[in-house]
């Protein structure tokens, strides 16, 4: 498995969604300041392999499965795998299993529901364009969420498994 190092965008996503929640004001104020709406409507950068992710998408993707944490949740992840890929390889497709725990020991977790699979595995799609070319065909990858703020990506290069192969066919019982 492979760690990423994005947790510096994360933190700095966490902390600004947090102050953003808590100033109510904020879009307001925003209206009425000219330059915050010309960013807004600036084109976001190009995404590169190598790159520093953009914090937006860690942002929507921690706010996504923050929608459905219980109160006095101390970590959170997903699980993502591959499902599937096309005989030329350049179709894939994955499924993700989301879970929460209130001890940072617990390895199990709870089952989680957030705000969709699909965002999710959206902005995952988004920052695999910010991995190294040679790390973007991975086949599974865990994200991890804790309270504190910590964040870590583990990707999985295992080659998939072929599909097993079908039995033989039965010869007819002679009648």
């Amino acid at each position: 498995m492979k760690y990423v190092p994005l947790f510096a965008p994360l933190v700095a996503a966490i902390c600004s969604f947090a102050a953003y929640a808590q100033d109510p004001l904020k879009p307001a104020a925003e209206a009425q300041n000219p330059a915050a709406e010309a960013a807004k409507s600036e084109p976001a950068p190009a995404r590169q392999p190598g790159q520093e992710p953009d914090p937006k998408i860690l942002e929507g993707l921690f706010t996504c499965i923050a929608e459905g944490l219980p109160e006095g949740w101390k970590k959170t992840w997903f699980v993502i795998r591959e499902t599937g890929r096309s005989k030329d390889g350049l179709q894939r497709s994955f499924a993700a299993d989301f879970f929460y725990a209130t001890n940072v020991n617990d390895r199990k977790g709870r089952p989680l529901k957030p705000c969709g699979p699909e965002r999710v595995l959206e902005a995952v799609g988004a920052l695999n364009d910010y991995l190294p070319e040679n790390q973007q065909r991975w086949t599974g990858a865990t994200f991890s969420f804790m309270k504190d703020g910590k964040f870590e990506a583990k990707y999985d290069f295992t080659p998939p498994r072929p599909a097993p192969a079908k039995p033989a066919a039965r010869k007819p019982a002679p009648s």
